[in-house]
């Protein structure tokens, strides 16, 4: 017994340079050597950790069957064993490898099965992880009502961890989830509270990509506004927004999403009639597309400029 331990741990370090080497041939082949040591000693508990690290190696590597069939193994232990913070795990698991398969239906199977446990054995971080998980396939069917209800049931969770980098992703779905069911107000206080946690987390990335979501809300709420004076209202939200992105984007070097917001700007300053700012605006994407060879980039700038210019033009005439 003692001798079949000390092999599988050398295997198992043997299965972790591979993996760190991302040699997933032989790690592969060392966890099915450790599972049948396992076996062959009668240690089920060991086999099933064994034979759910294969299936986590199959899902990296895309080979979703044989994910799902490792788990399966996995998953029957853990329930011979009474293992159910493991059973917990896997059905989680299980349900988002079927999400990204497009078995929505099964998803929704595994993932209601794991929320179950994770309610009766008090497992709070995994309710939280497979509401959301869950909320996004209600999001792919379009099952917005359901989808909505879910994610604030995780919010709520992560709110009551105190888990700041989940709240601001579980806010963040619930925002998109708002946006698709076209409660633009309701996804607005979403993103303006994700922004707010990532500069206390100090992920300007982060809160710069939700900043930039915020302009885009008020420029179509500008678009579709059913009057002028309430156009304008919202092109000066999203001005003001995309220039808060604009410095973000700067302060962190990230120049090609500098060029993007600069075109965002100057299409608000175009709806709002302002074309020597539009000019403007265009005109600083074009320098730094053009400084970067953003080919299409640089295309889109060219015509957006044109465009302003040839409208200032007749203006004067």
């Amino acid at each position: 017994m003692t001798d079949q331990l000390a092999d599988q741990a050398t295997i198992l370090r043997q299965v972790r340079l591979a993996l760190q080497n991302e040699n997933y041939k032989d790690a592969i082949h060392g966890l099915k050597q450790a599972a049948a040591m396992a076996r062959s000693a009668g240690d089920p508990a060991t086999e099933g950790r064994h034979l759910g690290n294969l299936a986590l190696i199959y899902y990296r590597i895309g080979r979703h069957e044989q994910a799902l069939q490792y788990f399966q193994h996995a998953l029957s232990i853990a329930r011979a064993e009474g293992d159910r913070l493991t059973e917990d795990g896997i059905l989680g698991n299980m349900g988002n490898i079927l999400r990204e398969m497009k078995r929505l239906d099964e998803a929704i199977e595994y993932l209601n099965q794991a929320l179950l446990i994770a309610q009766e054995i008090g497992d709070m971080r995994g309710r939280g992880i497979w509401l959301s998980n869950l909320g996004l396939v209600y999001d792919d069917l379009q099952r917005l009502v359901e989808a909505i209800d879910v994610h604030r049931e995780s919010v709520a969770v992560a709110r009551t961890m105190r888990d700041q980098r989940g709240l601001a992703s579980r806010l963040g779905n619930l925002g998109n989830s708002y946006l698709a069911a076209n409660e633009s107000a309701e996804a607005l206080k979403c993103f303006h509270e994700v922004v707010a946690v990532y500069k206390v987390l100090g992920e300007k990335n982060e809160a710069a990509l939700r900043m930039g979501i915020i302009g885009n809300i008020y420029s179509d709420l500008g678009r579709n506004a059913p009057s002028d004076f309430e156009a304008r209202f919202y092109y000066d939200l999203a001005r003001d927004a995309y220039k808060d992105t604009l410095v973000m984007a700067q302060e962190i070097g990230d120049r090609v999403a500098e060029g993007d917001l600069l075109i965002c700007l100057g299409n608000v300053y175009g709806n709002m009639g302002d074309l020597d700012g539009a000019i403007r605006e265009f005109g600083a994407a074009r320098t730094i597309f053009a400084e970067l060879n953003q080919a299409e980039r640089l295309e889109y700038a060219n015509n957006n400029l044109k465009l302003a210019n040839d409208l200032r033009a007749q203006q004067r005439r």
